[in-house]
C-alpha cells in the first residue's frame, strides 16, 4: 500500500509558491507515494453594505474570483511542468468553495491522506494551523527557500511528551527509509525522563536503525533555534517534532516551537499534534 500524500494550494487572497510544488512532487517521488494537489475556485458570497460606500462590492467580488481561477490555472499549469520529463503523476482535486471557509475543506480534504505538505511561512501559518487542528493528520513543512534533497538523516525533537511520541510514529515511513536517526533532546529546557529516554533509544537501534544520543543546551535561545542549529550542524534532512504540547491558547499567548517551526522551518520540518 503506497503513501498518501496531500498538497493543499493556495488560490486566494494569495497563491501557493511553485516551490512547494517541486518539493511535494521530490518528497512523494523518493517515498514512493501518490501525491494529491488540492486545487479550490473560491467563490466570495454576495455582499449587501447597510450603508452607502465608494466601493463596487460586486466589481471587487468578480476580481476576487478571477485571480482565484487564474491561480489555480497557473498552479495546476506549473504541476503539468514540473512532472512532464517524470513520469511521475500528480492527481488534482479541484473543488469550489466559498469564504471563509476555504481552510476548513482543506482540513476535511486532508483527513482522507497521510499527510499534507505546507510551505512555512506567515502567509501559510492559518492554513497549518487548522490543518494540523482540524484533520488529524501530520505537517511536513519546507521553508519558503528550500529544494528539495533526499531524506537520508532525521533529527527527532524528543522531550518525552505524547505529541513527540505521536510525531515520532507518523513519520514512519521516511524512517524506514532513513540511513542515520538523531534523537536530540534539550537539557536545560525542561526536565527529560532519562530512563524513558534511554528506552526510547534502545528501541530504535533495536529496530536496525544507526541512532545517535544527541543532548544540548538552548543557553538562552528559543528551543526551537536550538533543535534547528542542532539539526542543520549534524546535516539532518528533516526534523521531526510535537506540534502544540501545550494548549493553543497558551501557544499563543507564550509562543512556542510549533508557532515558531510553522513561519520559521529553516529545514523540512514533520509536525504532528
Amino acid at each position: 500500500m503506497k503513501p498518501q500524500f496531500h498538497l493543499p494550494l493556495s488560490t486566494y487572497p494569495d497563491a501557493s509558491s511553485f516551490a512547494i510544488i517541486d518539493n511535494a512532487i521530490g518528497l512523494a517521488r523518493q517515498n514512493d507515494a501518490h501525491l494529491v494537489a488540492s486545487i479550490p475556485q473560491v467563490r466570495i458570497p454576495q455582499v449587501h453594505p447597510p450603508f452607502p460606500t465608494v466601493i463596487d462590492v460586486e466589481t471587487w467580488r468578480g476580481q476576487a474570483e478571477r485571480y482565484s481561477r487564474d491561480s489555480g490555472t497557473s498552479l495546476r499549469e506549473h504541476v503539468a511542468d514540473a512532472i512532464s520529463e517524470t513520469g511521475f503523476e500528480v492527481r488534482i482535486h479541484g473543488f469550489e468553495v466559498r469564504e471563509p471557509f476555504v481552510y476548513e475543506r482543506f482540513s476535511e480534504i486532508a483527513k482522507c491522506y497521510d499527510l499534507s505538505i505546507v510551505e512555512a511561512s506567515e502567509l501559510s501559518r492559518q492554513l497549518s494551523e487548522t490543518l494540523l487542528f482540524g484533520s488529524g493528520r501530520p505537517l511536513v513543512l519546507f521553508p519558503a527557500t528550500s529544494v528539495y534533497s533526499r531524506v537520508d538523516t532525521i533529527a527527532v525533537a524528543w522531550d518525552g511528551s505524547a505529541t513527540a511520541a505521536r510525531a515520532l510514529s507518523c513519520a514512519r515511513v521516511f524512517i524506514e527509509r532513513a540511513i542515520k536517526v538523531q534523537v536530540i533532546s534539550i537539557t536545560d529546557d525542561k526536565e527529560i525522563d532519562e530512563a524513558n529516554h534511554a528506552l526510547l533509544i534502545s528501541s530504535l537501534k533495536h529496530s536496525g536503525l544507526d541512532v545517535d544520543d544527541v543532548s544540548i543546551q538552548a543557553f538562552g535561545e528559543t528551543a526551537t533555534a536550538a533543535i534547528q542549529s542542532a539539526a542543520l550542524e549534524r546535516k539532518a534532512d528533516l526534523l521531526v517534532a510535537g506540534g502544540f504540547g501545550h494548549s493553543r491558547l497558551r501557544e499563543f499567548i507564550l509562543g512556542g516551537v510549533t508557532r515558531e517551526l510553522l513561519v520559521k522551518a529553516e529545514l523540512p520540518v514533520l509536525l504532528a499534534h
